[in-house]
């Protein structure tokens, strides 16, 4: 990300071999995940970013995130679901609701994702990777 590029998922090309992994230049105006972004805004305080990076960085500002209305009513919907997300950290709430709201065009896996979220909401239980093993700083 500090040079401007993006990684692909590691791949099985066959049994036999190792894995593979694609590094390609990052287009300006693509889709960045929230976990992203915020490394990038550790590699910036780090000192880290080169020009290329800053030149296809996004909307870097974490107050500019818009919430699904849908994940709202649903942890609403369930008792002491919403009051505990509202107690988490702001950085988790975005990453969490990034993950499920990039699948708003695949409606079941959407549904999934937001169930299991909520429900973790509601057992007062946080889920996934969010901070980089706490690499990232938690706000």
């Amino acid at each position: 990300m500090c040079f401007g590029w993006i990684d692909s998922t590691y791949k099985k090309l066959a049994p036999d071999q190792p894995a593979s992994q694609r590094f390609v230049p990052r287009k300006v105006g693509s889709a960045w995940s929230e976990l992203n972004k915020e490394r990038c805004r550790r590699m910036i305080h780090l000192g880290k970013m080169t020009a290329a990076g800053y030149a296809v960085l996004p909307d870097m500002n974490p107050r500019h995130f818009k919430f699904d209305p849908r994940i709202i009513r649903a942890l609403k919907r369930r008792p002491g679901a919403w009051q505990y997300f509202q107690s988490c950290p702001p950085l988790y709430q975005r990453v969490r609701c990034d993950t499920i709201q990039i699948k708003s065009h695949q409606p079941k896996l959407f549904r999934q994702r937001l169930t299991k979220f909520a429900n973790a909401c509601q057992a007062q239980q946080m889920i996934g990777q969010w901070c980089d093993g706490g690499r990232l700083p938690v706000k």
